[in-house]
């Protein structure tokens, strides 16, 4: 809530991407009417799962989100009171329901557990666990880094050491050292179909490499790089830069032939853009209040510090520096550039008696923290083994100095939402012939992380799970203008003709991988519901791995997956994102749409 004024714009992590942009690119226009799915006239549910349906109401939904969304929530933070209390809020409505607890299993006495050791009367086996899944993240705070250069000539060693935000930029997030010789690999690409190869002969393994961004023939149309598919590939529009997640990156291409480190040198850009760029003080916004806090990055202890779509630690070196690891075989960085774009092949090259060495020192601390996990039993005695998996993150952004980023749309209304489809299952008289498991996850903001340690450390085997719905801001309608802007940025087609067309209010994209059906199962369900849903199957790359939210944890172990989000607003990660801007009849038809479809997944 806002206590001042709008906090200012601040965005935690500069890799989260607008959700809506890691699904597939939209269809031709003559497939719009194909993928939107409309109904006319609204029809009663089944039976079966009517009595459910029908408990799922925009009164309840709001008057959860009222809570989960307040003050004394703080935000939501990982690891801090407010958080906690979301969760012992969570695991006591399960507990109120009747729906077994799916965390860890209690201590004998249970005591200090709060709500969230309750479990609801039945079966000794089920008193033996909590709603909690409780798991320890690596805070990383004050990361640094420093790079030296070694270059020996016969008997002479000539060093140097290179600057963090001034020589070159580092986002390290584990501390260590790294000391490995170099090469010289161009862009470090390989396209095999137009004879290209920067690796070609080139020992990369166990050594630091050395490229530029982009590709070749930026600037030259005749370039084979300037073909429509390399051309999205190595220089793509800034919508598709920021699309990122389950595109191509090169980074991680490389880091498949296993170098110690990546250095790149921006294609185009010069040094003098890159200082100004790095010295340049941040905006300040004198209308909104400024609040300095102290950064830090969480980590799963174990795991690899990057996300599951990223590639090997790459670092971004200027001209100057490039120019001075090139010394010690007498080149320059941009006569190997010339080179390259005049010949149109590789100059990869090994420099030999030159060596780098990486240092990486942060400072590190625990930090506790919980997913909420509770599941219905299936009624079948040999499917309720299989399950659907209904998830939503329930972290926020905290509370900072006097301001509280309540985080009613993000990703309170998807908690909601969660929480609605459990009861609804609870009430529901005949249960659907597999287990459905309800769980909000701790750590999306900060990349994903309850939803990766789930999928690590699952309550129900990875390979019994049939399905994974996911809900991530479903309280916002489409009005004309975020439409518009929705239309424009996607390439959304038929433009003003088909706006006029829709109920912008009532639109839902939907996306969903080729896997699990999903595509007749939201035709059918939203029969029930009457929502303008667009239906944005994924493929390929971006079926796999595409980021963000907790849906890509699933994808990553090749769980099918769907993915339900509602309009973007300018309200996203400010302090204005509050209750009294929701729309509790938006929430509730999702919600209604989700059950319907765990409903026949779960008991088909």
């Amino acid at each position: 809530m806002k206590k001042k004024s709008v906090i200012a714009a601040i965005l935690l992590s500069c890799v989260f991407v607008f959700a809506l942009a890691q699904t597939p690119a939209p269809p031709k226009p003559e497939d719009v009417l194909k993928n939107l799915v409309r109904v006319e006239k609204v029809q009663e549910p089944p039976a079966a799962m009517k009595p459910g349906f029908d408990s799922i109401t925009a009164k309840d939904s709001l008057a959860m989100l009222s809570y989960i969304a307040s003050d004394l929530l703080e935000g939501r933070e990982v690891g801090t009171r407010g958080y906690r209390l979301a969760a012992e809020y969570a695991a006591s409505l399960m507990a109120l329901w009747n729906i077994k607890p799916a965390g860890d299993p209690l201590p004998m006495s249970g005591a200090g557990r709060g709500m969230a050791a309750m479990a609801p009367a039945g079966p000794a086996a089920s008193a033996q666990k909590g709603y909690l899944q409780e798991f320890a993240l690596k805070q990383i705070t004050n990361p640094s880094s420093r790079i030296g250069l070694e270059i020996r000539k016969g008997e002479t060693l000539a060093t140097r050491e290179f600057h963090q935000g001034i020589d070159f930029t580092s986002m390290s997030s584990t501390a260590g050292s790294i000391t490995a010789p170099v090469v010289f690999a161009g862009y470090g690409i390989t396209e095999k179909e137009i004879g290209y190869d920067d690796f070609r002969g080139l020992d990369v393994k166990g050594r630091i490499v050395l490229i530029f961004t982009e590709a070749p023939g930026k600037d030259n149309p005749v370039s084979p790089f300037q073909k429509k598919e390399l051309k999205e590939k190595y220089f793509p529009a800034p919508m598709q830069m920021m699309r990122g997640g389950g595109g191509f990156n090169k980074a991680r291409e490389i880091a498949k032939l296993g170098p110690a480190a990546i250095l790149q040198v921006q294609n185009t850009i010069s040094d003098a853009q890159m200082f100004n760029t790095m010295s340049r003080p941040r905006p300040v916004d004198d209308s909104r209040p400024i609040i300095k806090r102290e950064r830090r990055r969480l980590l799963i202890p174990g795991s690899a510090g990057t996300m599951p779509w990223e590639g090997s630690p790459t670092i971004t070196i200027s001209r100057e520096m490039a120019n001075a690891i090139l010394d010690g075989a007498g080149l320059k960085i941009d006569d190997l550039r010339n080179k390259i774009e005049s010949t149109g092949k590789p100059a990869s090259t090994a420099l030999a008696g030159t060596r780098v060495t990486i240092e990486n020192k942060v400072d590190a601390s625990f930090v506790r923290c919980s997913n909420v996990i509770g599941y219905i039993e299936g009624s079948d005695p040999v499917l309720k083994d299989e399950v659907v998996v209904i998830g939503a993150h329930y972290d926020h952004l905290g509370a900072w100095e006097d301001y509280v980023f309540n985080g009613a749309d993000d990703n309170g209304s998807g908690s909601v939402g969660v929480l609605n489809i459990a009861r609804a299952m609870a009430l529901n008289p005949i249960k659907p012939k597999r287990t459905v498991v309800f769980a909000l996850w701790t750590g999306e903001e900060s990349g994903l992380l309850g939803s990766r340690y789930y999928v690590r450390n699952p309550s129900f085997p990875i390979e019994k799970t049939v399905a994974y719905l996911n809900m991530d801001m479903i309280s916002r309608p489409y009005d004309a203008e975020t439409f518009g802007r929705m239309a424009r940025m996607f390439s959304f087609p038929g433009g003003e003709d088909v706006l006029k067309t829709i109920k912008v209010a009532d639109f839902l994209p939907i996306s969903f991988s080729q896997e699990g059906g999903f595509a007749d199962i939201f035709r059918t369900v939203n029969n029930y519901v009457g929502l303008e849903v667009f239906l944005r199957e994924a493929s390929g790359d971006m079926g796999r791995g595409m980021g963000g939210s907790d849906h890509a944890s699933f994808a990553a172990v090749n769980v099918p997956w769907m993915f339900a989000i509602t309009a973007m607003t300018s309200d996203y990660h400010q302090t204005s994102d509050t209750v009294d801007r929701v729309s509790g009849e938006l929430m509730a038809k999702v919600s209604r749409l989700v059950y319907a479809t765990a409903y026949m997944l779960a008991d088909k």
